[in-house]
């Protein structure tokens, strides 16, 4: 069992919402003020910020464009175009690409991958599953089959669990912070100032930041 990182500087959960809720008043001025934000546009809004708790070698970053790939969503696409129209990732412009298949993914840094087939989940991941693209995904058991970050519902609440073993097969870097305030942490952390502990029950105390029920 790993130890939990001692004072965790940066990302809390409060400050993640409170950049989120940046993100959609810029996004969408046009909504009238407390109204409710879909699925959709809630996980457009983590992936845009997941890039700047995420390292990529240089050489696979491309010297003027970030490009995030979505496949099988094209709600999460729109809403990710929306807020990122005027946006800069890595210090580049950002580029959101619709694909049909994983052929078509060219060079992106991100890949998201919606809630759609499941089952063939797996087989088409384990492809790239070595190339240094952040894999996203929306489904139940997502970091099983591959992806390094993977959305859940809890509590009504989206948050999101972390598969480090998958992003260092990447050549991905995910920083401690966006870590503090993953639910659940999948692959021992190297090193002994690990983040957190991993466990199915994972509850961040102290001074990791702790994902409560809001």
């Amino acid at each position: 069992m790993t130890r939990c990182r001692r004072n965790v500087r940066g990302l809390t959960l409060a400050a993640l919402t409170a950049a989120l809720a940046g993100l959609f008043a810029a996004a969408s001025s046009a909504r009238a003020a407390g109204a409710a934000y879909s699925r959709d546009a809630i996980e457009a809004a983590f992936i845009y910020r997941f890039a700047g708790f995420v390292s990529w070698p240089q050489a696979a970053l491309d010297p003027s464009v970030f490009t995030i790939a979505v496949l099988d969503d094209d709600a999460v696409a729109r809403d990710l175009a929306g807020m990122l129209a005027r946006a800069q990732l890595q210090g580049r412009r950002v580029r959101v690409v619709r694909i049909q298949s994983l052929d078509r993914l060219g060079n992106a840094q991100i890949l998201y991958i919606g809630a759609g087939e499941a089952s063939i989940l797996e087989r088409r991941l384990a492809g790239i599953a070595r190339r240094p693209v952040l894999i996203v995904t929306s489904q139940p058991g997502g970091l099983g089959d591959g992806a390094m970050i993977n959305f859940l519902l809890v509590h009504r609440h989206v948050r999101f669990e972390i598969s480090l073993a998958a992003a260092r097969r990447a050549g991905l870097g995910i920083s401690a912070e966006l870590l503090s305030v993953a639910t659940r942490i999948e692959g021992d952390p190297v090193g002994s100032d690990a983040p957190c502990e991993s466990s199915p029950q994972l509850r961040l105390r102290s001074s990791c930041s702790r994902l409560a029920s809001r």
